[in-house]
């Protein structure tokens, strides 16, 4: 058994900003007692957790690379 963080969509609200997540448990044993794990996410704030027998990768978005790929005014200054 794996545990992951999913981070989700950033949210603001009043000027105070949460950071969401959920865990993903990959790679769990049929008959696996969840229960400790369950409240464990709880306490720690997960809004969901996934449980599988599958292995998933969980991939961060390069959120600062895209931003460096996106184009400016510099860039193109005959617009």
């Amino acid at each position: 058994m794996r545990i992951q963080v999913l981070r989700l969509p950033l949210i603001e609200m009043g000027g105070i900003h949460e950071e969401p997540f959920a865990l993903i448990v990959d790679q769990a044993q049929p008959g696996e007692d969840l229960a400790t794990l369950t409240e464990f996410s709880e306490k720690i704030g997960a809004r969901a957790m996934w449980v599988t027998e599958q292995t998933v990768e969980v991939v961060e978005p390069a959120t600062s690379q895209w931003v460096e790929a996106v184009a400016t005014d510099d860039d193109h200054p005959d617009y």
